[in-house]
């Protein structure tokens, strides 16, 4: 039986495009459909009329996903790859945007506050800058750890696959040569199967949480993208209230009401960002270490190890022992051979 795992990584991913296709900013994912191909869009258009009509038919879904052809398999965890980096792609560029909006916020503040004269807009202008330098500040530190935190998992991963590759074929090449060794060979094929087994499992766990990584590093992404997608609305309202603030026609009274107005809906948003950061910061930190799915693995595989070096030594044992019999067998052999030929002198 196939594993479901691409498919369900792909209904998360697929769920969370979906969302940012449906904020106020459409077009971030142009192309990705189409690129998916027929039985891309036909596998997406399945998970997520799944995840939509309930559980019935999300069951059925997964049912024929689990009779499904190893290729449909592929085919899903490729289309997976595809809407992971797209949606990263969307969001970031999504995350760029908004710092261009923050950043022309802050410019016509500036501007607006040099120019006026009446001291009661300067200060509502005033007071609105030092919450837009906050964000602008935020926006900057969250920016920086987006873009940073696909490509140090990557180097995570490659640092891992690297070190477990090396260790784990240290030890399993030392076992296949005491197996070698104190059975002359005999029991090396049932010694390699034994181990290929247990390499291919622990490999096939270690796959399995990097999946799952990719799946919390598209919920943050998603995550991002509605916080973020709703303070570069509040920023545009705000943009347009100190162009209108900054008309000579503009009462000052209006003029501070509407500022002010505008600058409460983006109060919460330095403190937001910092939070969003400090999430993919922990993504970066419990990703992969000790303390994560990965590192667990790795210790469960530690334990194991026992296990197999005591299939191993029965495997020895067995030959040993079938060696034995053999030799014996064969010294009784030549024993009767002697007797009788001295019988015949």
């Amino acid at each position: 039986m196939h594993s479901t795992k691409p498919a369900l990584l792909l209904l998360v991913l697929a769920i969370g495009a979906s969302c940012v296709v449906a904020t106020p900013r459409p077009g971030l994912l142009d192309g990705v459909w189409q690129e998916l191909g027929h039985a891309g869009q036909t596998i997406v258009n399945g998970l997520v009329e799944a995840a939509k009509n309930g559980s019935q038919i999300a069951g059925d879904f997964f049912g024929q996903v689990k009779n499904s052809t190893s290729e449909y398999l592929e085919q899903s965890a490729e289309y997976a790859q595809k809407i992971a980096d797209a949606l990263h792609k969307a969001v970031a560029q999504g995350l760029g945007d908004f710092s261009d909006a923050i950043k022309d916020a802050a410019a016509s503040l500036e501007s607006g506050i040099s120019s006026l004269t009446d001291n009661a807009k300067r200060q509502a202008l005033q007071d609105a800058l030092k919450t837009v330098l906050a964000l602008q500040n935020a926006t900057s530190d969250l920016e920086s750890t987006l873009n940073n935190i696909t490509a140090q998992l990557e180097e995570q991963k490659q640092k891992h696959a690297q070190e477990i590759e090396v260790s784990w074929n240290q030890w399993a090449e030392a076992q296949l040569d005491r197996v070698d060794e104190q059975t002359n060979g005999q029991g090396n094929d049932e010694a390699e199967e034994v181990l290929n087994e247990f390499q291919a499992r622990y490999s096939e766990y270690i796959h399995d949480c990097l999946q799952h990584l990719q799946v919390h590093v598209a919920l943050y992404e998603q995550s991002v993208h509605e916080t973020v997608s709703g303070y570069h609305n509040a920023t545009d309202e705000l943009i347009v209230q100190i162009q209108l603030c900054l008309e000579s026609n503009s009462g000052r009274g209006t003029c501070r009401r509407n500022i002010n107005k505008a600058v409460r809906k983006l109060q919460s948003a330095p403190r937001d960002l910092v939070r969003l950061k400090l999430k993919g910061l922990g993504l970066l930190a419990v990703g992969l270490d000790a303390s994560g799915c990965v590192g667990q693995t790795l210790a469960e595989h530690e334990l194991e190890k026992g296990s197999v070096e005591r299939k191993l030594d029965e495997i020895i044992s067995r030959n040993q022992a079938s060696g034995s019999t053999e030799a014996a067998d064969a010294s009784t052999a030549n024993d009767s051979e002697e007797s009788e030929e001295s019988e015949e002198e």
